[in-house]
């Protein structure tokens, strides 16, 4: 049996209330709970040093499914993620947006300092079809991708249109 959808991502950002007023206003998100963690049980279950502790703030969107979970750890900040693309683990947190939203979700994002990578662009998708979307880093460097995608009936009639070309 399959597990479910990905409940949540963890952060590690460098300021938990900069970085949550920012989710909240980019995304549109409401704070949940905020909370501390920290001792043995968290430092065995996630394999962290003894004394690691930290703040935590959950973010979630529409539904409870998709959360985000922010989260200033204690000691030194430090990004060790040097080769972009080729760094291995996650490169991109990509978030759906209606496609007559996309552009007021650049604006915003843009308002509020995040680096746009470029505005909102259309690009094909090989045996997909359109999509329209852009990408900007977060105010720690974190990549976030902004998506409009084609409805099925739009990937289907493309798809045909495809095959008959």
């Amino acid at each position: 049996m399959p597990v479910s959808e990905i409940h949540h991502v963890a952060m590690t950002v460098s300021d938990l209330d900069r970085a949550a007023d920012f989710y909240e206003k980019a995304l549109g998100y409401r704070k949940t709970l905020r909370t501390d963690v920290g001792g043995p049980g968290i430092e065995e279950s996630l394999g962290l040093p003894e004394g690691t502790t930290g703040k935590v703030q959950y973010l979630q969107g529409p539904s409870q499914i998709g959360q985000l979970e922010l989260i200033e750890w204690n000691g030194p900040k430090e990004r060790t993620a040097t080769a972009g693309h080729r760094e291995l683990g996650p490169f991109l947190l990509s978030f759906q947006v209606p496609r007559d939203e996309i552009d007021e979700v650049y604006e915003r994002l843009s308002g509020l300092g995040a680096e746009c990578i470029g505005p909102p662009r259309e690009v094909l998708l090989e045996k997909y079809g359109y999509i329209t979307a852009f990408a900007a880093r977060d105010l720690d460097g974190n990549l976030l991708e902004f998506v409009s995608l084609p409805s099925r009936e739009d990937i289907r009639a493309f798809r045909k249109e495809e095959t008959t070309a």
